[in-house]
């Protein structure tokens, strides 16, 4: 939709990726996607996103309409 993606990134993680937060506008693209169930919160390096989660939980949103593993257990197995 001829919008631009701007992306603030904050710090690193052990393998130098950077971790960020995207906006479109004023949308933060991140609590989108959890918020739709496009996405989980990593709760293991944030919280900032769980009130999204459960939002997209209850309403059986995206992923959370069915069955899933969570990314951590699928990468740990």
């Amino acid at each position: 939709n001829n919008k631009f993606v701007t992306c603030n990134y904050f710090d690193k993680d052990r393998y130098k990726r950077y971790i960020a937060e995207c906006f479109i506008d004023k949308i933060n693209i991140n609590a989108w996607m959890v918020r739709t169930g496009h996405a989980v919160a990593y709760r293991k390096y944030s919280k900032k996103f769980v009130s999204q989660e459960n939002i997209a939980k209850r309403d059986k949103s995206g992923l959370w309409s069915g069955k899933f593993e969570m990314p951590w257990d699928w990468r740990k197995n």
